[in-house]
């Protein structure tokens, strides 16, 4: 009995750890597309200014002609 119920406490740390892997797992995932999102849109409004800054935001002509066309 004491073996089984040793084994259960095992199985439902583990199980325990996984889900909080799981859940790591994810958040990751959703802050790099929510990154991803952000610079894109930074990018979107970068690509609105004049041609005469795009060089003091670091972007090419073609880059923002990609961006609006």
């Amino acid at each position: 009995m004491n073996a089984l119920t040793r084994n259960s406490t095992n199985s439902s740390s583990l199980l325990t750890a996984s889900i909080g892997r799981i859940g790591s797992v994810c958040k990751l995932i959703l802050n790099n597309l929510a990154e991803q999102a952000e610079r894109s849109a930074e990018r979107s409004r970068f690509a609105q200014l004049p041609r005469r800054y795009l060089d003091d935001v670091g972007m090419t002509i073609a880059e923002r002609d990609a961006h609006v066309g």
